[in-house]
């Protein structure tokens, strides 16, 4: 099935900072891993490959391979076809929510989902003007204002959630758009 054999991996802070990576090189692990129809999108640590075999893209697999192509530590966060699709069909902001916004829809990829008590800790960071919200492995935050006008305090977030990696939703709906093999 397509949905299985599609996967979409979004590593954390790559392009970030001074040192760039090309697209080019961006895919070389996983090429080497041996994965089919390779392809990484905006050179910002979102790649999607097809394989036969799913469980050859585990995470700490991914990571250790990246580290060893590029000389540093990246989380990587994997999700299947069917997952991302998920995503994006389950923002969930009313059109209403985000039309009285500045901001746009961003969403973080977690390794798993929280507890309760630890979605609970990050709610209670959240300033009155911005939203979040948890579903599943991920987390939605619309921002009242652009990002980096927000006062959500990311970093202090991140340490109670562990690592996370972000996106827009838009990237992340273009991005499947472009690679949904249905």
């Amino acid at each position: 099935m397509a949905d299985d054999r599609r996967l979409f991996v979004f590593l954390r802070a790559i392009n970030a900072g001074p040192d760039r990576i090309t697209n080019a090189r961006l895919i070389e692990p996983f090429v080497a891993l041996g994965f089919d129809q390779v392809a990484a999108y905006q050179a910002a640590g979102n790649i999607t490959f097809r394989t036969d075999n799913p469980d050859r893209a585990d995470p700490d697999t991914l990571a250790g391979a990246l580290t060893d192509a590029y000389g540093f530590e990246t989380q990587v966060f994997v999700r299947r076809l069917d997952q991302v699709r998920a995503t994006v069909r389950q923002q969930p902001f009313t059109e209403e929510d985000v039309g009285g916004t500045e901001g746009r829809v961003q969403v973080s990829f977690l390794p798993a989902a929280p507890p309760e008590e630890t979605a609970a800790a990050v709610l209670a960071l959240t300033p009155p003007e911005d939203r979040i919200t948890f579903v599943g492995r991920e987390w939605f935050w619309l921002p009242r204002r652009d990002v980096a006008a927000s006062r959500l305090p990311v970093a202090r977030i991140e340490r109670v959630l562990g690592p996370t990696t972000m996106r827009t939703l838009g990237t992340v709906t273009r991005m499947l758009a472009k690679f949904d093999d249905d």
